[in-house]
């Protein structure tokens, strides 16, 4: 038996050693379709020849009885390959966000003051009553323990009525986590959809760290491109052209950050109904829905399934260090997302939960008055920035203003760092949003007095650009 065992051992060896001499020679020939593609300007992505080689492994897959999830998954990771054989090394967008930040701090640790306009920090102080309730549920206990996972029952029951009374929903407590920020409700929603290899389609501009967290679980990103000259409105035909690869998840934010954008509710509309039809689903981050100026659609309100709704205390109770956040889903999905909580981070400790049931059940004029605050932030931002070489859409909602230079050869990392340099404003630039080099966000997390001094100082800046 074990003579018998070592044959087929050794059968199986010399099939890997055959692969792997394929997999060789087909990445040879990748790179020559890339030398091709660059001599003649081609892009290196191809949706139509992708969705081909796609389907014909799963046909080929029932035709000879492979497993048809594993086989997609293979050509998926074959293709991902390709394409970064082809492309090189890909850009960390986030680097870019998070390596201004960093010299900021380092010029802050010296003394040197900055105009902080780089970071989506509001200065918007969370009420005391927060604060008192999060002391008395800390001192007032001799032990402080695990909580659930999932979060409190008592949290999740509020944010289901708090989202049933505003969008009049159906949701259920266990249809609702808790999670340690939006940003890890973010990952966990990603990673419990998205398997090796597997599609997600960004709409950009967008906030990087949706593409660093599918890259992190070696997803692939598929970026839909949109205008400051269409009004950031997202091209619905390139959705259903990436739909052709069979893309697992399709992550929105509206209001956008760092354009303000809101969705259309047509738009969200066809993008629900696409998603049901494609077995696709959408994530949707609406953490800036506090500061919306104009009517906001949630997926909330038009969706019945295929979506994750991901929501903060971080802005609209100004809560950023808090680190608390919740995600809406199906009950499966949320129990997935739940298990990625207990393998990582435990729970949201209860002392926070319960200081964020005091935020939203409390009197919630305040919270209100924040977002009339930001929209006058917005109003004067774009009032002050209009100039002769920068040009800005008003915001529809969020708490950034993206403006855009017509300076020819602009390229917004220089800027930045120049800007820091020369005048101590820090502003973040436009790259690590997408491929935006002409554009870079201002943050409004300031008070009027700085973000007008801010903003006249990057007038001169690229003023002096100009002329240099």
């Amino acid at each position: 038996m074990i003579k018998k065992l070592e044959e087929i051992r050794q059968v199986v060896r010399e099939i890997d050693d055959q692969i792997l001499q394929l997999a060789g020679n087909r990445l040879e020939l990748v790179k020559r379709i890339g030398e091709i593609k660059r001599k003649h300007n081609l892009p290196i992505t191809n949706l139509n020849v992708e969705a081909m080689v796609i389907d014909k492994t799963i046909d080929r897959a029932k035709a000879i009885g492979l497993n048809e999830n594993f086989s997609k998954k293979l050509m998926n990771l074959i293709i991902a390959e390709s394409v970064k054989t082809q492309e090189g090394t890909s850009k960390n967008r986030a680097s870019f966000l998070y390596n201004v930040l960093e010299t900021v701090k380092e010029l802050e640790a010296k003394g040197e003051k900055v105009i902080r306009l780089d970071v989506g920090e509001p200065d918007l102080a969370s009420p005391i009553q927060i604060k008192d309730a999060l002391k008395d549920n800390l001192y007032g206990r001799e032990v402080i323990g695990y909580s659930s996972s999932k979060g409190l029952g008592v949290l999740r029951e509020a944010i289901a009525n708090d989202l049933n009374q505003k969008y009049d929903a159906d949701i259920t407590e266990d249809q609702v986590l808790i999670t340690p920020g939006g940003k890890f409700g973010i990952f966990a929603a990603i990673l419990s959809k998205v398997s090796f290899g597997e599609r997600v389609i960004i709409p950009q501009p967008t906030w990087p760290v949706y593409e660093n967290c599918t890259k992190l679980i070696n997803g692939r990103v598929n970026t839909i491109h949109t205008t400051f000259e269409e009004k950031w409105r997202i091209d619905l035909q390139k959705i259903h052209d990436v739909c052709r690869v069979k893309p697992k998840l399709l992550i929105l934010c509206s209001p956008n950050n760092p354009t303000g954008k809101i969705i259309p509710k047509k738009d969200l509309e066809e993008m629900m109904q696409l998603a049901e039809k494609k077995n696709l689903y959408i994530l949707s981050d609406e953490v800036y829905q506090a500061y919306s100026f104009k009517s906001h659609n949630s997926i909330l309100q038009l969706a019945n399934s295929n979506f994750i709704y991901v929501n903060s205390f971080s802005k609209k109770f100004g809560m950023t260090g808090w680190r608390v956040g919740y995600a809406v889903s199906d009950k499966e999905t949320i129990s997935k997302m739940q298990k990625i909580i207990q393998i990582s981070v435990t729970c949201v400790p209860e002392f926070i939960q319960k200081a964020s049931f005091k935020a939203l059940t409390m009197e919630q004029k305040r919270f209100e008055d924040y977002s009339i605050k930001m929209k006058e932030r917005v109003q004067i931002a774009c009032e002050e920035i209009k100039g002769k070489y920068l040009n800005c859409l008003e915001p529809e909602g969020g708490m950034y203003i993206f403006p855009k230079s017509t300076i020819d050869g602009f390229q917004s990392m220089d800027f930045a760092y120049k800007l820091l340099d020369r005048k101590r404003v820090s502003v973040a630039p436009g790259d690590a949003f997408g491929e935006y080099p002409e554009h870079f966000r201002i943050s409004l997390g300031r008070n009027k007095d700085q973000i007008r001094e801010g903003i006249k100082k990057i007038r001169e800046e690229v003023e002096e650009w100009k002329e240099g």
